[in-house]
């Protein structure tokens, strides 16, 4: 018996509607697998990026350490050594009272009084005690003295708004960065001036960094093999992102280069 019209179109409907169903489950299993790989993918970058915070964090723990340890290393040896060798000159120029030497014994003592001078405060640099008492306000100014009376460079600093508290480890990390920034600005920059202002607002801290050096090309810096000069700006960008603040630099050759670090202030939960 031949099949009807009906019957033909019944067949092609259910024809089509499996059909439809097949090709609905290639796509959900596509979809889902398309789903299931960004999410994997999502969760490895979670991971990675955990595991470079928990290594960064590591490392400045390390090397903070590290640098206490050096700080108290000057002040408890080198220091005690050079006040001891100014003890000797002071006799040695009272013995010599009169006599022809006596004017460069005084010229070595009072270079030998400015060295402890400079230790002394390069000792309390290097040790983040410092920035537990003082604050970040406080330490940040007396870097800045260190290298105004040791690099003979004109620095300015000033700041606008009432402080809030930021985490003591998220301070450490951005008195590093400030450390970094002005050594990098000593040793390349070639600048006559420093300028820092810091900036709190109702919902952010802003730092930032002035200098009048001979600036440099940012795109070519960057793309420096790790081991050279580019790698110091990466960094930065880590610590920055470790404490969740923001860095921008924007730097112009022959201009100088400017330094912004932005940081949101805490969340204060209600109790």
């Amino acid at each position: 018996m031949n099949p009807t019209k009906f019957e033909i179109i019944l067949t092609l409907s259910a024809a089509v509607i499996i059909m439809l169903a097949l090709s609905g489950f290639v796509v959900y299993f596509i979809i889902s697998a398309q789903k299931r790989r960004l999410r994997q993918q999502h969760e490895q970058e979670q991971l990675k990026e955990s595991y470079e915070k928990e290594v960064l964090t590591t490392q400045i723990e390390s090397r903070d350490q590290t640098l206490r340890d050096v700080s108290q290393e000057i002040h408890d040896n080198m220091g005690q050594l050079l006040s001891v060798a100014r003890i000797n000159l002071n006799i040695l120029e009272k013995e010599m009272d009169g006599q022809p030497q006596l004017k460069r014994i005084g010229d070595t003592n009072a270079l030998l009084g400015d060295v402890i001078r400079y230790i002394r405060m390069l000792s309390k640099g290097l040790n983040s005690d410092m920035l537990t008492s003082y604050g970040l306000r406080e330490s940040i100014r007396f870097e800045l003295q260190r290298i105004e009376q040791s690099a003979m460079i004109n620095c300015r600093f000033h700041t606008e708004g009432e402080d809030f508290t930021i985490d003591p480890k998220k301070e450490i990390v951005i008195f590093r960065m400030v450390q970094e920034i002005l050594n990098n600005i000593l040793k390349h920059a070639a600048a006559s001036e420093i300028h820092i202002s810091m900036r709190y607002t109702p919902d952010l801290f802003l730092l930032r960094i002035n200098d009048n050096g001979k600036g440099f090309d940012q795109k070519e810096t960057v793309s420096r093999n790790i081991a050279d000069a580019g790698s110091g700006l990466r960094n930065l960008q880590k610590r920055a992102a470790l404490v969740g603040a923001d860095l921008q630099i924007t730097s112009v050759q022959g201009e100088g280069t400017n330094v912004m670090i932005t940081l949101p202030k805490p969340v204060q939960h209600a109790e």
